[in-house]
């Protein structure tokens, strides 16, 4: 990735941390969970359903999800 000054960077680590670090990272010290606890909703899930995508920091990384199909 290459940054284009600091406010560039800045948006980018704002990012990074509040959309990927501590809403869909899992952290093995707080045992697989995230620091901002997100719904269980995998296991309410009944029949067919499929995976999204959703890009973090322009593709570098995704957050998937699991929903109805």
């Amino acid at each position: 990735m290459i940054v284009l000054g600091q406010g560039h960077m800045e948006r980018l680590l704002r990012e990074f941390i509040e959309a990927y670090y501590h809403a869909a990272r899992r952290h093995q010290g707080l045992d697989g969970d995230t620091p901002i606890p997100q719904p269980k909703a995998d296991a309410q899930i009944v029949g067919p359903t499929k995976l999204i995508s959703t890009p973090i920091l322009g593709g570098l990384h995704h957050r998937y999800q699991r929903v109805a199909a």
